[in-house]
């Protein structure tokens, strides 16, 4: 499986466990299952950044090589441009809230006991 397709599995993941967060919030193994793509999201999308990868351009050469005849990119490929900062965004803002809710978690139950 490639590093892309990888983060695209991520991002979906945190998408699903972001529309359960009801759930998630109040089981601990699910939060830190939840932690587990959030974490690849901001590595790989540091990693696009700092690394030898264009998305962008391999997209937009790859493009042009399928289709010959056509002279303008999709608006679409705009989202290569910044799909590593959203690959970011996305594992640090959830990785974040669910860091926050593993927190309360343990503190309610110190708390209890």
């Amino acid at each position: 499986m490639s590093p892309l397709i990888l983060s695209l599995v991520c991002l979906i993941l945190v998408i699903i466990s972001a529309n359960f967060l009801s759930i998630v919030k109040n089981n601990k193994t699910l939060l830190l299952i939840s932690l587990i793509p959030c974490s690849y999201l901001v590595i790989y999308g540091i990693y696009l950044i700092l690394g030898p990868d264009d998305l962008y351009e391999d997209g937009k050469t790859n493009f042009f090589l399928g289709n010959p005849k056509e002279k303008e990119l999709p608006i679409v490929f705009i989202i290569l441009k910044f799909y590593e900062y959203i690959l970011i965004l996305v594992g640090a803002i959830f990785g974040y809230l669910f860091l926050k809710f593993i927190k309360n978690l343990s503190i309610n139950k110190s708390d209890s006991v």
